[in-house]
């Protein structure tokens, strides 16, 4: 009994004494400190949530927490385990972390990255070139006097979470329109609430005075028997920084004479004074004023005291043509180039065939005479006369090989000499300048005595590019050598015939620095391929002034557009008819010259006029260019008797 007590509290006393040694396990979960490494703002703990908010936005996809927890408990994002300024997690989103104490008791944080509520670009959709600045809450702006304000589409952005409000209406970027003649207030909402006020206030400028501009002073020529001539006033040039001008006024000698852009208006011989006034919207006004003196057409006579009365006749008929107010249209080789084949049929050509007139100007190149076949020198013989038996006009361009590698163009020569072929024909060298007056002497042989009737022959056209062995890349080039090269020739040609009338036409623009002088050219032109309507009514300008100027006769030597077909159907009417037209008395031309098609090439759109199998809208616009008032085409260059008094 007695050892049965004894065992008893023996086992008592080690069980107590068991139970005292068990550790107590903590049941502390806190999360006591966050922050990000790549922030530099402080986050706040409360309650749990951990927040801080960001002035500006900024990726939180990849970011590294750096903590501190109640000693002895583990950090998880889900199931992952956190270490302290190593673990990443994406942000982006609200991220819960969960802290867990010793004893498993479990405390959740929720930490939120928050971006200040903010308005970060703004601008209105009708004012594209008006820019707004945002100053803390205030956005403003400046646009020209003037400008409507009262139904405008503002577009903006703002920070994530947030929205933008006039009142109880959301906003709504590239869509809500608002008046903005008053200041607007926009409440910036974030979570409900309003986070922001921001004020836009579009201001007007004062009031910019407009500018007339009437143009330049103005020549215009009568001819024949007119006693008047139509001078066209444009005020296109006149301007306004805020909008259009609202109205114009032409006056002559003190009278009101129209009230549009651009007027016509008949002179009569004398110096008129005219006066342009515009107004703008707010109804200020400036003035401009130009002269325009009315002549009479003077004498034209060629460069060539000898030359036949037929050559004096034709000079005079171009000039006066030139000076009214039609041109005659012309192509290369009208009659013999046609698309994929030559023609022997001199009655048809593709002028014809969609006109059913030929052209009034017929272009023809020695080359195709001087190095080709027998029978092909014959047949463009023959086409340069049908053209002088019919009453058409035939000018010369002449494509002429080089003398050892005979090729035309410069990149195609690898001899020196050809390269310097221009220099040694005028300095004499290495007798060239013999080899150039036989190759002249045979031109001039088909012009005095297989046509032996007048031609306007166009001597090394467009010098000023780069193209020809004539031109910008021709050793010891300068505009001085070419002008010395052209006035050789027509030297030589002028104590040989008495035929032609001598021309002068650089590539594109009347450059001046490559004129051979007043006394070595009649006639002056350009060639202009792939023209813009504005760009090629400035230089028809710029070229009948220069013309009128020198006492010359002005022509568009040579023009069209490749690929028109497909790239600009209305060429011929949009192009080159419109550029003409609107110029008016400002621009004095004869002719109008279009390149040939080719008789090489098989494709429509390497056309330069249509033909027979064009299609209906290509020919229409040059059926409606053909019917033009302003355009001369066989039938009617023939009844202006160009070869007679």
């Amino acid at each position: 009994m007695k050892l049965t007590i004894r065992t008893l509290l023996l086992v008592f006393l080690l069980a107590a004494c068991s139970k005292d040694e068990t550790p107590t396990l903590s049941s502390d979960a806190k999360l006591l400190s966050f922050s990000i490494q790549e922030i530099t703002e402080s986050f706040s703990i409360s309650s749990n949530k951990v927040e801080t908010t960001l002035k500006d936005e900024r990726d939180l996809k990849n970011l590294t927490a750096v903590f501190s927890i109640s000693p002895d408990a583990k950090v998880f994002v889900g199931n992952t385990l956190q270490t302290s300024g190593y673990s990443k997690n994406d942000f982006t989103n609200p991220v819960t972390y969960i802290v867990e104490a010793e004893d498993g008791t479990r405390t959740s944080y929720t930490v939120s990255i928050n971006f200040e509520a903010k308005l970060t670009a703004f601008s209105i959709k009708e004012l594209n070139n008006v820019n707004f600045t945002i100053d803390n809450l205030s956005i403003t702006a400046t646009v020209p006097a003037g400008t409507d304000l009262s139904n405008l589409t503002a577009e903006f952005t703002t920070t994530q979470n947030s929205s933008l409000y006039i009142g109880g209406t959301l906003q709504e970027s590239g869509k809500t329109t608002n008046n903005f003649e008053q200041s607007v207030t926009y409440d910036l909402k974030q979570n409900n609430e309003t986070a922001k006020q921001y004020t836009v206030t579009i201001s007007e400028a004062p009031n910019n005075q407009p500018v007339a501009n009437a143009g330049e002073n103005k020549v215009a020529v009568l001819v024949g028997s007119n006693t008047s001539v139509t001078v066209r006033l444009d005020g296109s040039n006149s301007s306004d920084v805020e909008a259009p001008i609202a109205a114009f006024e032409w006056k002559l000698n003190g009278s009101t004479i129209g009230n549009t852009e651009v007027l016509d208006v008949d002179l009569n011989l004398g110096t008129h004074n005219v006066e342009l006034i515009v107004t703008d919207s707010y109804g200020d006004t400036d003035s401009d004023a130009i002269s325009i003196e009315v002549r009479v057409q003077g004498t034209y006579l060629p460069i060539d005291s000898n030359a036949t009365q037929e050559t004096k006749n034709l000079y005079t008929k171009l000039a006066t043509l030139a000076n009214g107010s039609q041109f005659a249209f012309g192509q290369e080789f009208p009659l013999t180039f046609q698309l994929n084949s030559m023609s022997t049929d001199l009655n048809t050509s593709d002028c014809k065939d969609v006109t059913g007139d030929h052209p009034g100007v017929y272009g023809i190149d020695p080359h195709y005479m001087l190095y080709k076949p027998e029978s092909q020198k014959q047949l463009h013989i023959d086409e340069a006369k049908h053209a002088y038996n019919n009453g058409s006009i035939v000018t010369f361009d002449f494509h002429q090989r080089s003398r050892t590698d005979h090729k035309v163009y410069f990149n195609g020569i690898t001899t020196d000499t050809d390269k310097s072929l221009m220099y040694d024909i005028v300095n004499d060298l290495n007798d060239s300048r013999t080899w150039f007056y036989t190759e002249l002497d045979e031109v001039l042989d088909i012009i005095n005595n297989d046509l032996g009737f007048p031609i306007v022959f166009r001597l090394f056209h467009e010098m000023n590019g780069a193209w020809f062995w004539w031109g910008t890349q021709a050793t010891n080039h300068s505009a001085q050598l070419y002008i010395d090269f052209y006035q050789l020739a027509v030297d030589y040609i002028k104590d040989r015939t008495n035929l032609v009338l001598f021309g002068w036409t650089p590539n594109q623009t009347t450059d001046e620095s490559y004129y051979p002088g007043d006394t070595y050219v009649d006639v002056v032109g350009i060639d202009y391929y792939n023209p813009v309507k504005s760009n090629l009514k400035a230089e028809l300008t710029s070229l009948s002034t220069f013309a009128f100027n020198h006492d010359k006769v002005a022509i568009f030597s040579e023009t069209g557009k490749e690929d028109y077909v497909n790239l600009t159907p209305t060429f011929w009417t949009s192009n080159v008819l419109a550029a003409i037209q609107e110029g008016g008395s400002d621009i004095r031309i004869a002719w109008v010259l279009a390149w040939f098609n080719a008789p090489w090439n098989s494709s429509q759109s390497q056309l330069y006029i249509p033909n027979a199998n064009s299609s209906t809208q290509i020919k229409n616009d040059f059926i409606n260019f053909y019917n033009s008032p302003s355009t001369l085409f066989q039938q009617e260059v023939n009844a202006l008797n160009v070869y007679n008094q």
